[in-house]
């Protein structure tokens, strides 16, 4: 076993330190250089650019995802507001015959069957307009009468568009019941 003797310049005092261990007293450890070697250098960029990368690919992941946002929040926004003017037409009765936009065009349930929808529009943008640029969806929706009950009409509504070659929708359902059947005539 190595033993290390210091001695204290400042009191004369002698100490004596197995070699593995550093004396705990200010002064007597010996002189280290400053500053980083290339080796601690190396080892700080690596981790500096590899949690750059984190970032720059959270970032990336953002943008997509602010992306995918914005369309689904239009095509909401579109089905919403067709929702709400087929509920405006049917809250008046009709003298003379039936909305055309609320008549069920097939007499089974086919409120999922989207391969021949009872009427759709489009294609529009998020202010439905054909004429200028962006994204551009089609709105669709299928009815059902006296569903769930009879004097009701059950509306689904379809909003879709692509995605980077993948066809994306959003789907909101609503009944209509009306005091006056002369409207589901």
């Amino acid at each position: 076993m190595a033993m290390t003797n210091y001695e204290d310049t400042n009191s004369g005092k002698h100490y004596r330190f197995h070699s593995l261990c550093r004396p705990m007293i200010k002064g007597l450890t010996p002189k280290s250089r400053d500053g980083f070697g290339l080796l601690e250098l190396i080892i700080a960029m690596t981790i500096l650019a590899i949690g750059i990368l984190g970032i720059m690919k959270l970032q990336m992941q953002s943008g997509f995802g602010n992306a995918a946002s914005r369309q689904n929040s239009a095509a909401v926004n579109l089905a919403r507001s067709k929702m709400e003017e087929l509920k405006r037409i049917g809250a008046y009765s009709v003298q003379g015959g039936a909305i055309v936009g609320l008549n069920d065009t097939d007499t089974t349930n086919d409120l999922a069957d989207w391969s021949s929808p009872d009427f759709s529009e489009g294609p529009f943008n998020e202010s439905a307009d054909s004429t200028s640029g962006g994204d551009l969806y089609t709105r669709s929706w299928n009815v059902v009468h006296d569903f769930p009950i009879t004097g009701f009409k059950t509306i689904r509504i379809r909003v879709s568009w692509m995605s980077q070659g993948v066809e994306k929708h959003v789907d909101m359902e609503t009944q209509i019941g009306l005091k006056d059947m002369e409207y589901f005539q």
